[in-house]
């Protein structure tokens, strides 16, 4: 019985002891935090050089983002279990077969959890090859979202309904990345087979160097507007491509809906009689419209 009511008092150490232990884990965590801040200094030098490198473009800044994000939670992984393996040796447990267990948790990863090492694998893969970034307009299995985080496990994506998608890496077979390089679309006008063909493609290159060289237009520009020709020919209509090449972003798809405005009107004033089945329309090559859009680059 008296064995029993001291038997809590056992259970604790010593008051030295104890003030002792209190100490030395309040300075690991004072060190772990102070690491933690100067390795966050290391990334952010790193990020800055990335951006250098890459002359401050709109992709430097993104790898950077992205890849400091990644480096950040690894650091603070590895920093938190770092202090906590030594809180639990200066409490006085044996961490030693801790460390074992953790060898064999690895081991056992490696034959039971191959999706997951799968998708770490494409992860590191993604990152390396620099496929996409933070802030990039991707699409993934006929899905276009904006790419919100990147880890080496997942993705985190926002379509335009302001869904949030969480698609492992290693799902991702065939990634379009619509914010690299520059996007280029076909504006297609449709005109009734019997119209003058001549006098529509005179019409359309008068309304395409037109705006083309308008100020409010040209700096969206990579290229001139080009009229290519007639694209397809029916019993019913004929089709004139024009193709407008800009910047990744809402630039090109502007630039068309503008395009058709004018072309439209142009043809009416000239007397055209336009296709009865469908009203002139545009399509991508290479990059598809869609209705999410990326905010201009200042």
């Amino acid at each position: 019985m008296i064995s029993g009511v001291f038997l809590p008092q056992r259970l604790l150490p010593e008051p030295e002891r104890l003030v002792d232990m209190g100490l030395r884990i309040g300075l690991a965590l004072v060190f772990g935090f102070l690491v933690q801040r100067a390795l966050f200094l290391l990334v952010g030098r790193a990020e800055k050089w990335i951006v250098r490198v890459g002359n401050g473009s709109d992709h430097a800044l993104q790898r950077a983002r992205t890849l400091g994000g990644i480096f950040r939670r690894l650091l603070t992984a590895l920093v938190v279990g770092a202090v906590a393996i030594y809180a639990l040796d200066v409490i006085g447990w044996d961490v030693r077969p801790l460390l074992g267990g953790a060898a064999v948790v690895g081991v056992a990863l490696g034959f039971g959890a191959q999706t997951l090492l799968r998708d770490v694998i494409a992860g590191i893969f993604i990152i390396a090859d620099d496929q996409f970034g933070v802030g990039d307009l991707i699409e993934v299995n006929g899905k276009a979202a904006t790419v919100e985080s990147l880890t080496v496990r997942s993705t985190r994506l926002r379509d335009f309904s302001g869904f949030l998608h969480y698609v492992p890496n290693g799902e991702m077979r065939i990634v379009i990345n619509r914010s690299r390089g520059w996007n280029r679309l076909a504006v297609d006008v449709p005109v009734a087979s019997d119209q003058n063909v001549d006098r529509v493609l005179e019409i359309c290159r008068g309304v395409a160097a037109a705006m083309s060289a308008e100020s409010a237009w040209r700096p969206r520009l990579l290229d001139a507007i080009q009229v290519w020709g007639i694209e397809a020919m029916t019993g019913q209509e004929l089709q004139v491509r024009l193709v407008v090449r800009a910047e990744p972003g809402p630039d090109a798809h502007e630039v068309a809906r503008e395009l058709r405005r004018r072309l439209h009107r142009a043809l009416v004033e000239a007397g055209m009689r336009l296709s009865l089945q469908r009203e002139i329309g545009v399509t991508a090559v290479g990059v598809p419209e869609d209705p999410l859009r990326h905010p201009r680059a200042s």
